[in-house]
C-alpha cells in the first residue's frame, strides 16, 4: 500500500446531481432512470454515458451507490460521477460502495446528501493499472452474480410458460387414446363451466382447495434447546429474494421455529412478503420462522407444482386481499385462510408437470445459493482490497 496516494474525494471525482423528471416528462424507451433506489423506470432520453455511478441522495436509499453499465438518466434523488479524472470507473464504484455514507447525512428529518459533505473526505487509492486488478477481481464475482441472475430469470420464464400452458390455458399433454399427446383444449379436449372458479376447466378436473392438496405442518423446535447444534434458518423479512439463509447456533436463536423438510415450501405469510417463497433442499438441520406457513408437500413432483402456484399473481393477490392487520407492513394472511385458495387441480397432470419442473427449478435453487456465496465473498473481499489489506497480482 505504501504506493497509494492520500486525496480527498474531491480530487478524486466530481459529482453533479441528477435531473428532474416526473412521470408525465417520461417518455417510451429503454433508457435506465437511475434514483436514490437504483433504476425506476426507463426514460427514451439518456443525460449521462455508462458506465456510470450513482449515489443516492436522500430518503431510505440515502447513500447507496449503483451501476449502470447503460448510458441512463441520473434522477433528482440522486448525483453521479461526472467526472471519474483518470480513475477506474469500476474502482469508483467499489471505493464508494465502501465508502459509510451516514456520518455525511446533511440533512434534519430527511437524510440528504450534499457533494460539499462529500469531497472532503479522505482516501487512499493506488494508480489506475492497480485500480483495474482491483476492479477486476470484484467486477468478475459481479458478473457471474449477473449472469446466473439472467440464466434463473430464463429457467422461471421456462417454467411458468409450462405452467400457465398446462394449468391456465390447459395444453398439458392429453395421454388419453383419442387423444395421443396433444394439446388438450388446442385439440378439441372437452371443457365444462366451473361456477367457483367461474371459467372452464378440463372435463373430470376438481376444484381444489389448497389444503386438499397439501397439509400444513406447524412442527417446531426451541433452537436455544440445543445449543450446539448450527441450524439453517431461514426468516422474514431478513432472508433476500435470492431465498437465502442464515445459519445459526441454538444458542442465538431464542424462540420457537417451524422445522423444515426437504419436501417443503416456506410461504410468506406477512405483508409485503407474500412473493417470497422458500424452496426447501435436503439439508438437516433446517428451520424457520413462524412467520411461514409451511406447506410439506406429499412428494417432490406435487412440491414443484405448489411451488409455481406460490408464485403466481392470483395466489399472492389473494393473500393480498385477504390480510388482516393494524397497518400495512403488519398485516398477515391468516393460514387456513392461505389455504382455500381455489386451484383447478387433476393429480396425474400435477405431478407430471412436477416431474417436467424438477430440473428447472433445482437448477434456479442451486444458482441462487452460488449467487449468496459469490455476494458473501464479495462483500468480505470488498473493505480488504480498497484499504490494501489484500493485493492483487
Amino acid at each position: 500500500m505504501s504506493n497509494w496516494e492520500a486525496k480527498t474525494l474531491g480530487q478524486f471525482l466530481a459529482l453533479q446531481r441528477g435531473y428532474d423528471l416526473t412521470a408525465d416528462q417520461r417518455t417510451d424507451g429503454n433508457i435506465p432512470v437511475m434514483g436514490a433506489g437504483g433504476k425506476n423506470g426507463t426514460h427514451g432520453t439518456s443525460k449521462a454515458s455508462g458506465p456510470g455511478v450513482v449515489i443516492g441522495r436522500s430518503g431510505s436509499s440515502f447513500g447507496q451507490v449503483y451501476l449502470s453499465e447503460l448510458d441512463f438518466w441520473p434522477h433528482n434523488t440522486s448525483m453521479y460521477v461526472t467526472d471519474y479524472k483518470g480513475n477506474d470507473k469500476y474502482f469508483t464504484y467499489y471505493l464508494l460502495k465502501n465508502l459509510d455514507f451516514n456520518r455525511l447525512n446533511s440533512g434534519s428529518a430527511q437524510p440528504s446528501l450534499n457533494r460539499n459533505y462529500i469531497y472532503p473526505v479522505k482516501v487512499k487509492v493506488p494508480k489506475s493499472d492497480e485500480q483495474k486488478k482491483i476492479s477486476n477481481v470484484l467486477r468478475s464475482l459481479d458478473k457471474k452474480i449477473e449472469l446466473n441472475n439472467r440464466i434463473n430469470a430464463e429457467l422461471e420464464a421456462m417454467a411458468k410458460t409450462l405452467y400457465d400452458f398446462w394449468f391456465v390455458q390447459f395444453d398439458f399433454p392429453d395421454d388419453s387414446p383419442q387423444g395421443q399427446g396433444k394439446p388438450y383444449k388446442t385439440s378439441g379436449g372437452k371443457m365444462v363451466y366451473n361456477p367457483i372458479l367461474k371459467r372452464e376447466i378440463p372435463e373430470g378436473w376438481e376444484v381444489a382447495p389448497l389444503s386438499s392438496i397439501t397439509r400444513v405442518s406447524n412442527e417446531s423446535i426451541n433452537p436455544a434447546d440445543y445449543p450446539e447444534k448450527l441450524f439453517k434458518h431461514f426468516s422474514i423479512p431478513v432472508f433476500d429474494a435470492t431465498n437465502t439463509f442464515g445459519v445459526e447456533r441454538g444458542n442465538t436463536i431464542g424462540s420457537n421455529k417451524f422445522t423444515v423438510e426437504d419436501t417443503d415450501l416456506l410461504v410468506s405469510k406477512l405483508n409485503p412478503w407474500f412473493n417470497r417463497v422458500v424452496y426447501a433442499m435436503a439439508e438437516p438441520e433446517q428451520i424457520c420462522s413462524t412467520e411461514f406457513v409451511v406447506w410439506r408437500c406429499p412428494n417432490a413432483s406435487i412440491k414443484n407444482f405448489m411451488y409455481m402456484i406460490a408464485t403466481s399473481p392470483q395466489f399472492i393477490a389473494h393473500c393480498t386481499q385477504s390480510a388482516t392487520g393494524t397497518s400495512n407492513s403488519h398485516k398477515r394472511v391468516n393460514p387456513n385462510v392461505m389455504m382455500r385458495f381455489d386451484q383447478p387441480f387433476n393429480l396425474k397432470v400435477a405431478e407430471k408437470l412436477g416431474q417436467h419442473l424438477e430440473p428447472i427449478l433445482k437448477q434456479l435453487i442451486v444458482n441462487q445459493r452460488e449467487n449468496t456465496k459469490l455476494a458473501s465473498l464479495r462483500d468480505w473481499l470488498l473493505p480488504m482490497l480498497m484499504n490494501g489489506q489484500v493485493t492483487v497480482k
